[in-house]
């Protein structure tokens, strides 16, 4: 809900890839995507994030019932 009110949906892997490879973002938050898996993207390696490489780091498939986590949206600009 919380994509939809910003008028995004709940962003795909491949989305976040590319904003990671071709824009550099950067977030040490885990997320939701919409395949049901939490990532988050890290562009500069650093303790407590991802000490050692850049990359979309995957944290799994968590159960939606006990686990919490952000979202990330993604919204096509024309």
């Amino acid at each position: 809900q919380a994509c939809l009110n910003d008028g995004a949906q709940i962003a795909k892997v491949g989305q976040i890839f590319a904003a990671w490879k071709l824009l550099g973002y950067d977030r040490c938050d885990a997320g939701w995507l919409a395949d049901g898996s939490v990532r988050y993207p890290i562009s500069r390696p650093r303790r407590r994030c991802s000490p050692t490489e850049a990359a979309v780091r995957f944290v799994g498939f968590p159960d939606k019932k006990h686990k919490l986590y952000g979202v990330y949206c993604f919204r096509a600009y024309n």
